[in-house]
């Protein structure tokens, strides 16, 4: 009987497929945007809570003595920020060449803003270049600073100085002084 069932289906067409139901389509999801800034350093800000900008830079290779270097600085605005004023400034040991005050208006939240300059250092050291941020704010100014550092050649670590010791190699503990008009008792 086997054998007849078997038989029977080898004369017989296939079966047409029933048409499978399509996959729903998944929503394309754009890629995020890469972020051009992902590798750059954080400026420094001042401390205090708030700033309406965030300041990320890069050099275009490692500052050296008498070799000019191209800085990018980039500025990115928060939310509600509708101008950006930023001037730069060196310090004692380096010269920073190119347009030194940057504006940018109107401004969107979130996009990166580039600044470009030249910083030629004379020394070794560590270095800071400052800059002041001024934003508008629905016509409300806000002024925050932020210190880009950099270090040229080789600095030695600096350590903490030993403490003093007494005669028998104890250290000595440096006490506040305390001031009483009363006589001890």
């Amino acid at each position: 009987m086997a054998t007849l069932v078997l038989l029977g289906a080898c004369g017989s067409e296939p079966e047409p497929e029933a048409a499978s139901p399509a996959a729903p389509a998944k929503p394309t999801v754009a890629a995020a945007p890469k972020d051009e800034t992902a590798n750059f350093a954080r400026a420094v800000g001042d401390g205090k809570p708030g700033a309406a900008v965030n300041i990320r830079y890069e050099f275009s290779s490692k500052p050296t003595i008498g070799v000019p270097t191209e800085l990018d600085v980039v500025f990115i605005p928060s939310a509600g920020v509708d101008a950006m004023d930023a001037k730069l400034g060196g310090m004692e040991g380096i010269t920073l060449a190119g347009t030194l005050i940057a504006n940018f208006a109107p401004v969107e939240a979130g996009k990166s803003y580039h600044h470009k300059i030249s910083v030629l250092p004379d020394r070794t050291g560590v270095f800071y270049i400052t800059a002041s941020v001024n934003t508008q704010i629905a016509g409300s100014a806000l002024n925050r600073t932020f210190s880009i550092p950099f270090v040229v050649g080789n600095v030695a670590v600096q350590q903490k100085p030993t403490p003093p010791k007494d005669d028998k190699g104890q250290s000595i503990k440096s006490m506040p002084a305390e001031e009483s008009t009363e006589p001890k008792q």
